[in-house]
């Protein structure tokens, strides 16, 4: 199975830069958003003084969270299959915790000139631009993580998301529906002992067994996609199925598909015309 320390050490570094990067901008954009919010209430005479040093929290927060149920919603979507499993309400959230972010800022610059001083509109420039920032370098960072998922053949918008790298010894693998299933099948899910029976007493299926399942799932790819197979992107498909294979022997199997089932040329193409 392919994992982070396999990726090219200049990949590596550049995820790992990027992520401190993003952390960063996050510290000051949060700060900067802070301190106008914390001013901008403290002058309404809403809350006290408590609620006043925690209400800036609440927006910063929130789009966090949103950002997060939205990719869990991605997921459990593949998982479920399901037209109920959407991100509009995580959606929602986030575009309003944005808004009001920026909202806050904005009205808090504003509010110190007024339309008469000259330096208002830059104020409200200025004031704007942290928590834009802050948004736009989440999403670098977040489509980041996806692209190194997808590398993975783990896609974030999948089932394989959620699915363990491995089981500990003395464990089954989960079923055909992975981690979570859909819920049309809660209560008819074995449990981890009745899916480890008739296989080798250790939850781990027989060799041809899982020979077999490999050489099912190659014989379903197209020709294009069988080119670009590999063995971790095998070893992800299998896993979405339940079944765990070393990447090592799926791509022994994947190499003498390739050579015993050629993809037809042109030539062959034209001779059978």
């Amino acid at each position: 199975m392919t994992k982070f320390r396999h990726l090219p050490a200049a990949g590596r570094a550049i995820i790992i830069v990027v992520a401190i990067g993003v952390l960063a901008i996050a510290i000051v954009a949060c700060a900067t958003s802070y301190n106008a919010i914390y001013r901008l209430v403290g002058q309404l005479g809403l809350y006290s003084y408590r609620i006043n040093q925690a209400f800036p929290l609440l927006l910063d927060a929130a789009f966090l969270v949103a950002e997060l149920a939205a990719i869990l919603g991605g997921i459990m979507r593949a998982v479920t299959h399901s037209d109920e499993v959407t991100a509009g309400w995580p959606g929602t959230a986030m575009l309003l915790c944005g808004l009001g972010t920026i909202g806050f800022n904005v009205g808090h610059a504003y509010l110190l000139g007024g339309r008469g001083d000259p330096l208002t509109v830059w104020r409200c420039v200025v004031a704007a631009l942290p928590p834009i920032l802050m948004m736009v370098s989440f999403q670098v960072l977040i489509a980041i993580v996806k692209w190194v998922m997808l590398h993975l053949g783990r896609p974030l918008n999948s089932a394989a998301a959620l699915t363990p790298t491995a089981m500990p010894y003395g464990m089954a693998p989960p079923g055909q529906y992975g981690l979570f299933p859909p819920h049309s099948v809660y209560g008819q899910v074995p449990s981890a002992g009745q899916q480890g029976a008739g296989q080798n007493g250790h939850g781990e299926l027989p060799e041809p067994t899982k020979r077999a399942a490999v050489e099912l799932h190659l014989s379903r790819l197209s020709p294009q996609e069988l080119g670009v197979a590999t063995g971790s992107s095998v070893v992800a498909a299998m896993a979405g199925q339940g079944i765990a294979v070393e990447e090592t022997y799926a791509g022994r199997i994947l190499g003498e598909w390739r050579v015993n089932h050629p993809a037809p040329t042109k030539a062959r193409r034209k001779g059978s015309r």
